[in-house]
Formats: C-alpha cells, sequence, structure tokens
C-alpha cells in the first residue's frame, strides 16, 4: 500500500489549493473562455453530426482533462523536486518506484475527472449538451491516466519547473489545437489530421463522443492505454534512476 501513502500526500495537497476559490478558477478559466467564445460565436454556424455544442463540450473536457492531469501533475512533481525539496522524502522512503508513479498518476487522474467534470458540468447546465455515455466515462479515466502518467514522466525529466512550459508550449498547446477539439479533424489537411488522429488528445476526443463500442471507439481505447503503459514504464524507469 506504499502507492496509497504517495497518492493521500498529493491528495492533501489538492483539497488545500482547492480550499481557495482563486485555484479552481485559475484550473478551468482556459477552457471556460473557450467554451463560451467559440460555443456563443460559433454554436449556429458550424455544422456537426449532432450539433456543435455537444461536440465542442466534450472537446473541450478533453483538454481541461489534458490541461490539469498533465501540467498539474508535472509541476507538483517538478517543483517538489527542484524547488522545494520535499520530494527527497518520497525517494528516501522503502516505497517500490512502480508505486510512486502510481500514487503519482492516481492523483493527476483525480485532478482530470475533477476539473473535466467540472468543466461539462457548466456546458450542461448553460448549453444543455446532454449526458455522458459509457464511452465518454471510459474516455475521461484513459484520457486522464495517459496525460498525468506523462506529466510524471515530465516532471522526473526537467532540470527546472520552468522547463514545464516549453514542454506545453511545443506539444500541449499544439495538441489543444490541432487534436479535434474545436473543430472536427476532417476539415484539417491529411497529413496533419493523421498526425492529430494518433496523438492522445485526438484519440481521447474520438472515445468522448463516440457512440458505441465499434472499431474505432476499441481502437482509441487500446491507444491510450498502450500510452499509458508507454509512459508509465518510463516514468519508473526515471525514478528508479533519480537521487538527490
Amino acid at each position: 500500500m506504499g502507492w496509497y501513502a504517495v497518492y493521500r500526500r498529493e491528495m492533501l495537497v489538492l483539497w488545500k489549493q482547492i480550499g481557495r476559490m482563486g485555484y479552481v478558477f485559475s484550473s478551468i478559466i482556459f477552457p471556460f473562455i473557450y467554451l463560451f467564445s467559440f460555443g456563443l460565436g460559433l454554436g449556429d454556424r458550424v455544422n456537426v453530426d449532432g450539433g456543435y455544442l455537444p461536440f465542442l463540450a466534450k472537446g473541450i473536457m478533453g483538454v481541461t482533462v489534458m490541461l490539469n492531469a498533465f501540467q498539474q501533475t508535472a509541476g507538483s512533481v517538478s517543483v517538489g523536486r527542484l524547488y522545494f525539496h520535499d520530494f527527497r522524502s518520497v525517494v528516501l522512503s522503502p516505497i517500490a518506484a512502480w508505486e510512486v508513479v502510481l500514487g503519482l498518476v492516481l492523483a493527476g487522474v483525480m485532478r482530470g475527472i475533477i476539473f473535466g467534470s467540472l468543466v461539462f458540468a457548466i456546458a450542461w447546465g448553460a448549453f444543455d449538451v446532454g449526458g455522458l455515455n459509457s464511452l465518454a466515462v471510459a474516455g475521461l479515466l484513459l484520457g486522464s491516466c495517459c496525460f498525468a502518467a506523462l506529466g510524471v514522466a515530465v516532471g522526473m525529466l526537467v532540470n527546472n519547473p520552468t522547463d514545464v512550459s516549453m514542454i506545453n508550449n511545443f506539444f500541449i498547446t499544439p495538441m489543444t489545437f490541432f487534436g479535434g477539439s474545436f473543430f472536427p479533424l476532417q476539415n484539417l489537411p491529411h497529413w496533419i489530421a493523421v498526425i492529430a488522429q494518433l496523438s492522445p488528445i485526438g484519440t481521447l476526443n474520438t472515445l468522448l463522443r463516440s457512440n458505441v463500442w465499434d472499431s474505432g471507439a476499441m481502437w482509441a481505447a487500446g491507444t491510450l492505454i498502450v500510452l499509458t503503459v508507454c509512459f508509465f514504464s518510463w516514468s519508473a524507469w526515471l525514478y528508479s534512476r533519480y537521487s538527490e
């Protein structure tokens, strides 16, 4: 149960942060602005099967999951390592590398689920976009796992907490705008659409918007599982080689 100690440690910090309303607001302000600007500005101008607003709401939820599961996890690990130096208490504990990574990933999953669900609840109340089916719930869980595992790896890899912003600029921001969150991928040039479809956010959006467990949904779920295993293994390897 070593993983639970790490998970509880991270969750105690999260609950203290959530107690400050500024933290909650800052965690959802980016997707909130895009939800209302695109929803109000383009809601009746974009033709998408099922309606643009439900399409957009699930895309924004995916973006929120990505930003919070990845960025908050990477920030927590990197700042704990390089700024507060409280990560050494985890390193010195007799907890296996995979258990430490599991605890950090599960905390990141909770971040993604909490804020992703909050943004979708706002969309549901403001635009009546309908609920989430089992595939969307599976996408929420798998997407949170994938980006949280990537966040742990990046948090262990960077040499300065500000380097996380560089990762955001080169990888997360392009996925935000070209991952099919705001418009269908078929509107993009073919080669960009193929890359976007293979990206974590592209597969997450596919699963969030699927209605049945067809080949496309199974492929998206399988891709997220494979990526999660790869990122988790990478994180565990980096942690096993880490020392202060």
